[in-house]
């Protein structure tokens, strides 16, 4: 582990002291199409049509989000397009206390040849460590309201960041800062613009108008948060039509 690390969890970990608790999800709605297993490590979301030849999904929650405040903001990946979703735990709810998760979770579905790595806020950039750490096991990356401490440039693989306009958690100026750490920025303002091809080599960067950070998932409000100017629902069905499309474009 690098100092770098080691110094990510002291400070995440010093946070959480002056955190009372996580934030926990809403009431989750019982669907009888959606299939939820899990154990210490892990959520794992299927439907009874999962597809194997699609690209699994594996995502890591915001710092201190409880991680089935996810299962409502990414189940249309499941129950309509029919993909394997899972959702990382940590201890604390903090991903970076178990920053190569993901991949070694991958390694325990020899039905899924393929996955996606994603994440939101703290999480994201956990997902971007693994991937440093994991180059060849991720077929595509996902960010919502997060960026790279690593440098993933020259990484060969399609990704996608996706942000709001009234976020006020995520740090904006490291955001901006840390865009170099990504492939050459292709900016769109509408998830209709993603391309109909391969974007390896780039990442799409789109955010939603009026969304905030909080509404990523499904937890309520967040602390030092913006208000949003959509519903919640609205700005997951916007997630979902942008990562639907990335993915689509890429043959995931």
């Amino acid at each position: 582990m690098t100092p770098r690390i080691v110094y990510s969890i002291f400070l995440v970990m010093l946070i959480g002291c002056f955190s009372n608790c996580s934030y926990l999800p809403e009431e989750i709605p019982a669907e009888e199409s959606l299939l939820i297993e899990e154990n210490a490590r892990y959520i794992r979301m299927r439907s009874t049509e999962s597809n194997n030849s699609l690209a699994g999904i594996l995502f890591y929650p915001g710092g201190l989000v409880d991680p089935h405040a996810y299962i409502e903001a990414l189940k249309a990946l499941v129950l309509e397009d029919h993909r394997t979703v899972i959702i990382m735990k940590a201890p604390s709810n903090l991903a970076i206390i178990r920053p190569n998760q993901a991949s070694s979770i991958s390694k325990e579905f020899e039905d899924l040849d393929q996955w996606i790595i994603g994440g939101h806020s703290l999480g994201g950039s956990v997902a971007c460590i693994d991937i440093f750490n994991h180059p060849d096991q991720f077929a595509a990356l996902f960010l919502l309201a997060s960026y790279s401490v690593d440098d993933l440039s020259n990484r060969d693989i399609p990704m996608i960041s996706i942000t709001s306009s009234n976020d006020l958690v995520l740090n904006q100026e490291a955001f901006e800062e840390n865009k170099i750490n990504l492939p050459e920025e292709f900016s769109i303002s509408d998830p209709s613009q993603i391309p109909m091809e391969s974007t390896r080599g780039t990442t799409i960067y789109y955010s939603i108008e009026g969304g905030n950070h909080a509404q990523f998932g499904q937890y309520g409000p967040q602390a030092g948060d913006g208000e949003a100017d959509i519903e919640s629902s609205a700005q997951q069905a916007l997630v979902i039509e942008s990562l639907r499309l990335f993915f689509q474009s890429n043959n995931l």
